[in-house]
This record gives structure tokens, C-alpha cells and sequence, in this order.
């Protein structure tokens, strides 16, 4: 369990920068982020009376998902996004890397 909870660490310090700075547009983390995402939805005109609005609040996620998947996504992600290697690690290695032995 310990070394899943290191890998898990290792993933997120190597990918949240990249995941960041690809989602960044459409994810917000505080409630400041949340009122100035209204705030500009509004002045675009796309905040109205049927509107919905969903909250929710992950903890954690690495432990929640199952690995292979959650290997699986992260390289599609990758892949979509135009990454080869992270840290010098190729993306479709990952999985290897990574994998549950």
C-alpha cells in the first residue's frame, strides 16, 4: 500500500502541471475560482435561470480509481495533448512503469 500511495505522489508531482495547464480553462479549486467563473458566465450571457450547477469535492482519487484505468486514462490524456515523454519517460510506458506487479 505504501509504494501505491509513493506512485500515486510521483504521478500527480510529474502530471498536475501538464493537466493544469490543459484543464486549467474549465476546472476551478476555491470558492474565489467559482465566483469569478459565474461572475464571467454572466457577463457572457450564458448564466441563466435554467441553469445547473453542480458541486462536488474528490479526495482520494488515486485511491478510488483502479490503477490499470487510471494508467489507461492518463495515457490517453497525454496522447491527446500531444506528449510523448514526461520526464523523460515515455507515455505509452507508463502503464509498465506503473503497473501493480
Amino acid at each position: 500500500m505504501v509504494q501505491q500511495v509513493e506512485i500515486s505522489h510521483l504521478l500527480d508531482d510529474l502530471i498536475k502541471p501538464l493537466f493544469d495547464k490543459h484543464a486549467r480553462s474549465t476546472t476551478f479549486i476555491n470558492g474565489v475560482g467559482l465566483v469569478r467563473r459565474l461572475e464571467q458566465y454572466a457577463s457572457e450571457g450564458r448564466l441563466k435561470s435554467t441553469t445547473l450547477l453542480c458541486v462536488f469535492d474528490i479526495t482520494g482519487l488515486y485511491t478510488m480509481l483502479p490503477q490499470e484505468e487510471s494508467l489507461d486514462i492518463l495515457t490517453k490524456f497525454l496522447i491527446k495533448h500531444g506528449y510523448q515523454k514526461v520526464e523523460g519517460i515515455p507515455v505509452k510506458g507508463l502503464s509498465f512503469c506503473f503497473a501493480r506487479k
